[in-house]
């Protein structure tokens, strides 16, 4: 079974790992790091497959991502519950994931 987000990807002519890529940078917008990208890789195939669908947290991110409408689906939420380890491993994610950033820029311009 054919998905939307199987669908829209195919016509923008995307491969998985181009909207990973994309799902990561939307999640680092909203100050959250994903999962490894093996663990989203097999999550996208699933939802592209029909075998589940995306939490409203993904769901943000895809909409993003493919640019849908706020009423296309359910309603995106920005993360994990403030206050709880996750909230903080996210945060831990975020800001290790900052860091490789700017490391890899300082090393570019070494």
């Amino acid at each position: 079974m054919e998905t939307r987000w199987k669908r829209m990807r195919f016509e923008r002519g995307w491969s998985q790992r181009d909207v990973l890529r994309r799902l990561a940078v939307a999640a680092r917008r909203q100050g959250v790091a994903l999962p490894a990208e093996e663990s989203v890789k097999k999550a996208l195939s699933r939802w592209e497959n029909g075998h589940s669908r995306p939490t409203s947290f993904y769901y943000g991110l895809l909409a993003e991502v493919f640019d849908l409408p706020a009423d296309a689906g359910p309603v995106p939420v920005a993360g994990p519950k403030p206050g709880t380890v996750t909230a903080e491993l996210a945060q831990m994610r975020a800001e290790v994931g900052r860091l490789a950033e700017l490391v890899s820029h300082l090393a570019a311009v070494a």
